[in-house]
Parts: structure tokens; C-alpha cells; sequence
């Protein structure tokens, strides 16, 4: 028989870390978001342009019975290869990297060699691609290998609003290096938005010795630097 349990985070990658479980008013801060509908039916985005400033409000392990724990991301510094963002968490101040692509290379002393690998752009529809990585931590290290495919250019109704995003699909299967334990299979299912430039919505899902983890993700408000 199946377990299914639901985790507050927006990454199985990052299990160690907790977001602060921020006062739902601190959301008033922000403006939620009605994009216009988009005229094209296959559209293409390129990378994210990050500035100082940009600030989201994610909403973990949200489902519908469960409000979600709120946390911000803020970016703080920019260059020409990375992205460096502040990340509110009930331990304190927490800082993230993205690459050129947007993608997480970095969370706090985690690591992910080259990159995780979940997007790539240009983005189109039918784009398909393979990653594998090395994701180290304190404790010891991950390999995972995934296919990742861009299935639909969709309308996606989140917490901060309604907004027109590309239906990212992952399938794949992480081993621990040197641990000898069992290989974890899993899929996830995320939302890239190029008008938030962030993925607004994730379901990720782990199997293992027939548990099922879920951890879910979405946006609650976005701030964006003129």
C-alpha cells in the first residue's frame, strides 16, 4: 500500500533547508499579478534577465487543505554568468546561485555540479533535453540523471495570479555516490513563467521502497525592478 506524503519544500533537492513561516499579511507587500492572455500558441523565451531587486514569494508545500509556509527569494547581486539571491528560512538568511540559465547551482553549502539542469533556452515547445549531475552536500553526495521535455505552452492559475507558462516534464533517477543506498526514481512536473521570470509552480514526486513523497511549490506575489 502507497503512502503519500506532503513536505514543504519547492525542490527535492533540498530537503535540509525550511522556509520561515512568514505572517500571510507580509503578502499585502506585494501586487498579485493578472497577465494578458498570450496571442501565441508556440512562443519561444530566451534566458531570464535577472535585476537587483527582483523579489518572489513562494508558498511550500501548499495544497488544498494546506495554506502553505511563505518564504522570499530577493536578488541581490548580479554578473554576467550568475545570480546571487537572499532567501528567507527559519535558520536565518540563506543564499542561492543561479547560472546564466536561471538554473540553481547553488543553496547554501549545497551544490549542484553543473547545474541541475531542469531548464534551458532558448525554450520552445517539443524542446527536449538530458542532464546529469552531482549534488554534494555536508553529508555526502547525489547522482542523478533525468530527460526533460517542454510538453505545452499553457495557462497556469497560481496564488499570485494567472499567467501564461511553459509545461516543463522530468523524469528521472538519483543513486547516493558511495553510500550504497537504493537508486530513488522520480518526476516532476513544473511551470516556467517568462513574464515572472521564475518557475511559478512545481508537484514533485520521489519513490521510494513504495512511499511516494510529494512536495509541492507555487507563487504567491513577485516584485520586479524597473
Amino acid at each position: 500500500m502507497k503512502t503519500i506524503v506532503v513536505t514543504p519544500h519547492l525542490s527535492m533537492f533540498a530537503r535540509q533547508f525550511c522556509y520561515a513561516a512568514l505572517l500571510l499579511g507580509c503578502l499585502t507587500r506585494f501586487v498579485s499579478a493578472q497577465e494578458p492572455a498570450s496571442t501565441q500558441s508556440t512562443p519561444t523565451a530566451a534566458a531570464p534577465v535577472y535585476k537587483v531587486g527582483d523579489t518572489w514569494t513562494f508558498l511550500w508545500g501548499k495544497t488544498d487543505t494546506k495554506p502553505g509556509v511563505a518564504g522570499v527569494q530577493t536578488v541581490v547581486a548580479v554578473t554576467e554568468n550568475q545570480t546571487t539571491l537572499s532567501v528567507s528560512t527559519s535558520r536565518g538568511p540563506l543564499e542561492v546561485d543561479f547560472n546564466s540559465q536561471g538554473d540553481l547551482i547553488r543553496k547554501g553549502s549545497t551544490t549542484w555540479e553543473p547545474s541541475l539542469g531542469w531548464l534551458n533556452f532558448p525554450m520552445t515547445v517539443g524542446k527536449s533535453w538530458d542532464s546529469r549531475h552531482v549534488s554534494r552536500y555536508a553529508s555526502g553526495a547525489i547522482v542523478a540523471s533525468e530527460h526533460i521535455e517542454v510538453v505545452a505552452f499553457e495557462r497556469v492559475q497560481v496564488a499570485a495570479g494567472s499567467f501564461d507558462a511553459y509545461k516543463i516534464v522530468i523524469r528521472g533517477v538519483s543513486t547516493p555516490r558511495l553510500s550504497g543506498g537504493a537508486a530513488t526514481s522520480f518526476t516532476a512536473t513544473w511551470w516556467y513563467a517568462p513574464s515572472v521570470k521564475r518557475v511559478i509552480k512545481e508537484n514533485n514526486e520521489s519513490y521510494v521502497y513504495h512511499h511516494i513523497n510529494i512536495e509541492t511549490g507555487e507563487l504567491a506575489a513577485f516584485s520586479l525592478a524597473p
